[in-house]
């Protein structure tokens, strides 16, 4: 099966956030400190364009990005005086919006070295952390500084009628994270297998089977970038197809190409899913549960055991991202 080239990419700049959302799929929070830095970001930047011959098109996301303006501007100011191919996005959940003076003053910061558009993320998960004026301020400053189409929200619904859930009891608040989760919004993975799988419907592994995962493993065009160098699907977050500190991009690209069917992880997912991989684990001992909130769950749930039990060596990583 042909592996298609990378024609999106994330750079994580960091895996630090303020917030320590139940629905992040990369578990990000505050104890996270790894970041990458400026002139790895830029060569990785020029690899991923110059490794398709379609280009690749670059997003800065993280954890929180604006955790560290003065790296994040200084990345922006660089790859735009570098040449580098266009800045699609940054993305941020607004924690650092406190006033109209300083939001207009980095807006126009970043549309000067070359952002299209700002992602900001609001929903009931990242309300714990951070009042929900403030993406309101940033979307409202966004919108007169960039132009509305340049502005994009993560959930706009959410932005214009939602609240502050950490003012909600305990129960409501998971009432409305259950509401949340089951209209489909969130990947069931990462901190969200164990913070919100247990609201979705539920199925057995068994009818779980013959799923095959060789779409978003091989023939999605869309990779995230881990401050440590390695590459993840765009929506698998701890599965690592190759590492660009070790070798460039085109090199890691043709590689996957050449072995991902012998690759332990990656080949048995993408032949047969995560049941594939269950029986794997479950011959090393792993025991499952009876059901499971879709494939995704199922998938995190093995590979946090098989990355525990040393296993999936290459394959499984950051370490940071299994100690959610």
């Amino acid at each position: 099966m042909p592996v298609k080239h990378w024609s999106r990419a994330g750079l994580m700049l960091t895996a630090w956030c303020n917030a320590r959302c139940a629905s992040c799929y990369l578990c990000c929070g505050p104890d996270r400190a790894d970041e990458m830095p400026v002139a790895t970001a830029l060569r990785v930047w020029e690899e991923l364009i110059a490794a398709s011959p379609h280009g690749c098109r670059i997003h800065l996301t993280g954890g929180e990005p604006f955790g560290s303006w003065e790296r994040l501007i200084e990345l922006c100011l660089a790859a735009r005086a570098g040449g580098l191919g266009p800045l699609e996005s940054v993305e941020t959940n607004a924690f650092w919006a406190s006033s109209p003076a300083l939001v207009g003053e980095r807006l126009r910061a970043l549309d000067q070295a070359g952002m299209g558009k700002l992602v900001i993320s609001a929903d009931p998960y990242h309300q714990q952390f951070v009042p929900i004026e403030r993406p309101r301020l940033l979307a409202r400053v966004g919108e007169d500084v960039l132009g509305a189409h340049r502005v994009q929200v993560r959930w706009r619904d959410w932005l214009e009628t939602g609240g502050d859930t950490d003012c909600l009891a305990p129960p409501e608040r998971e009432a409305l994270f259950a509401r949340y989760a089951a209209a489909g919004r969130e990947r069931v993975s990462g901190r969200a297998a164990f913070s919100l799988s247990a609201s979705l419907p539920q199925r057995s592994p068994s009818q779980l089977a013959d799923t095959s995962c060789s779409e978003p493993l091989l023939r999605a065009k869309h990779v995230h970038v881990a401050p440590d160098g390695s590459v993840m699907p765009g929506t698998c977050g701890g599965l690592v197809l190759g590492r660009c500190d070790h070798e460039s991009v085109a090199v890691m690209w043709q590689r996957l190409g050449q072995d991902w069917a012998d690759r332990p992880v990656v080949g048995a997912l993408a032949r047969g899913g995560p049941a594939a991989l269950l029986a794997t684990a479950t011959a090393a001992g792993f025991v499952p549960e009876k059901t499971y909130a879709g494939k995704c769950h199922l998938c995190w749930h093995v590979r946090r055991f098989l990355h525990r039990h040393g296993a999936g060596e290459g394959e499984l990583g950051p370490d940071w991202l299994y100690q959610a």
